[in-house]
């Protein structure tokens, strides 16, 4: 029990480390909603006993001490109209009840989806904002899962369970109070009886839920890694006629997670089917003990509808408690794997310069005058064993142009990637105009730096858009726009060759256009910001 304790505390300190920004405003509203859902939920058992005791005995509900309390609310009246105002009374309770009930679950639905909305966002951002070498130890399928897959699954499967849980349990804890002040010895059994065989159930079936659990996880960063490794390498896969080798290590995957859900169903609904024939077996003995002592039956009606209201209430709560806890218990991982990339940011007092702890702040381009000097710089990969770079020593002064030539696996793209500041180096330094160039002044660095890499990356939009890329559009100079591609030569093939020229999709990592045109492309966007540094790694190794 200690543990079980300790991985709810953790549970609860987790989902607060992620929600505490999102606002504590709005998650006290919500809890609040669950208070008063369960409040109103013994309002609307409690409302039908004087109905029950007024259709059973008029004569006994007039003489005890609660019916004459009741009576004082209301002028004089006889039997029947006795009966309707308690029964209007009962119906007006069970809406209001109902009512609240169907508040408070929209409010934390709203509640749940709004985080994961703000949550993804805030992810994705936080990953935008790493340093280049987070994304070389990491697997893009495995950072989507995270994006897409790991949040969902956090506030469909944690986080709103969770908040239902708390008004389950004060539901169920207020209905047995209830249930105490009618028939104590009852309640007590049936808190004892019906919570401690849940328990024991949960209690079995743990160790197999984790395993399953485990390769559920494994599973789906799996699915994600295999499409999106077949997908993104459509052309080379249809090529080497290589469909069948991923097809069937997603189909691996994929059996598993099938395989899992339809076992889910299991653990979370199997104690229902024993718990409701023993719950009303248990409601029979009550009824049949009650008898045997003498009660009237007039005695027990009134008794027995609460006890049956009670449990009409209380069943459900009870299974959808357990029925939750293990969801939360099958989708943990889910949260894990959210708050550990939001801890790490946490724990990490050294956050990329030119960021917040939550993204990327606006900066200027750098000005610079004179040149770019490196000083015996050398550069590891990391989990390397040899260095990329030994020694360097490089001038390249201000509007001058500097080819760099070497064999395959020289580190000509490592020298680049440093110039460009995706690295620091591991000795040496880089200085622009002698001024060492600083994680604190990487960012205002690239701003002034024009890039065209060996493999243009475009974005399935239009040729605009990639050109003047992550502007938005109202902030797009077309005279700019025309400038930069008549420079990269590409001009008159979109105005004359493309029906709706800047306005022309070229598909995903631009499908629809030749690997020249994509590298004009690629050209163009680098001169549209007018840089001061203009870096081109093999971007001419597609055109005549």
């Amino acid at each position: 029990m200690p543990r079980f304790i300790h991985n709810v505390a953790d549970l609860i300190r987790r989902v607060l480390f992620l929600a505490r920004p999102y606002g504590r405003a709005k998650l006290g509203f919500v809890f609040s909603l669950s208070l008063a859902q369960a409040l109103f939920q013994v309002i609307g058992i409690t409302s039908i006993f004087p109905f029950l005791a007024i259709a059973a005995d008029p004569d006994r509900i007039r003489r005890s001490h609660f019916g004459t309390r009741f009576l004082n609310l209301f002028p004089p009246m006889e039997d029947r109209q006795l009966l309707l105002v308690a029964g209007i009374i009962a119906i007006v309770g069970l809406f209001a009840s109902n009512a609240v009930n169907l508040l408070a679950e929209f409010a934390r639905t709203r509640y749940s989806e709004n985080f994961g909305h703000w949550l993804r966002v805030r992810l994705l951002r936080r990953m935008a904002s790493q340093p280049y070498t987070y994304f070389l130890q990491r697997n893009s399928g495995d950072l989507l899962k995270k994006i897409l897959s790991d949040v969902a699954s956090y506030t469909n499967g944690v986080l709103l369970p969770l908040l239902d849980t708390v008004a389950r349990a004060v539901t169920a804890a207020l209905v047995l109070a209830t249930l105490f002040l009618v028939q104590p010895v009852i309640a007590v059994s049936a808190a004892i009886g019906l919570g401690g065989f849940y328990v024991l159930i949960f209690r079995l079936l743990t160790r197999k839920r984790r395993e399953v659990d485990e390769n559920l996880r494994i599973s789906v960063s799996g699915v994600f890694r295999e499409a999106q490794q077949m997908l993104g390498g459509i052309k080379p896969v249809k090529v080497h006629h290589a469909e069948e080798h991923f097809l069937k290590r997603f189909s691996r995957h994929s059996a598993v997670i099938a395989q899992t859900n339809a076992r889910m169903p299991i653990f979370s609904n199997s104690a229902r089917y024993l718990v409701e024939p023993l719950a009303f077996g248990g409601l029979v003995v009550a009824v049949l003990l009650l008898a045997a002592k003498g009660r009237d039956f007039s005695d027990i009606l009134p008794n027995l509808g609460v006890m049956a209201l009670a449990g009409y209430r209380l069943l459900p709560s009870l299974q959808l408690l357990y029925s939750q806890l293990t969801q939360i218990s099958s989708v943990r991982h889910a949260l894990d794997e959210v708050y550990d990339e939001f801890a790490a940011a946490e724990s990490d007092r050294s956050v990329l310069p030119g960021t917040s702890r939550d993204g990327l702040i606006p900066v200027t381009p750098f000005h610079w005058n004179d040149g770019i000097s490196l000083r015996e710089v050398s550069f590891r990969y990391p989990g390397a064993s040899r260095l990329a770079l030994d020694g360097l020593s490089l001038n390249i002064p201000k509007n001058s142009s500097v080819g760099v030539i070497g064999p395959t696996g020289s580190g000509k793209s490592t020298l680049v990637d440093l110039l460009l500041g995706l690295y620091q180096p591991t000795a040496g330094e880089i200085l622009i105009d002698d001024r060492l160039l600083t994680p604190e002044l990487v960012r205002s660095w690239q701003a002034s730096i024009g890039y065209v890499p060996q493999d243009i990356f475009l974005i399935d939009d239009t040729i605009a858009r990639n050109v003047a890329f992550g502007l938005p559009d109202d902030e797009i100079d077309f005279a700019r726009l025309r400038e930069a591609c008549a420079m990269a030569q590409i001009l008159d093939f979109i105005e004359a060759d493309l029906p709706v020229g800047f306005d022309t999709y070229v598909g995903e990592r631009g499908v629809r256009l030749s690997g020249g045109q994509r590298q004009r492309i690629g050209l163009a966007r680098a001169l549209y910001h007018r840089p001061s540094l203009l870096i081109l790694d093999e971007a001419t190794s597609a055109l005549d």
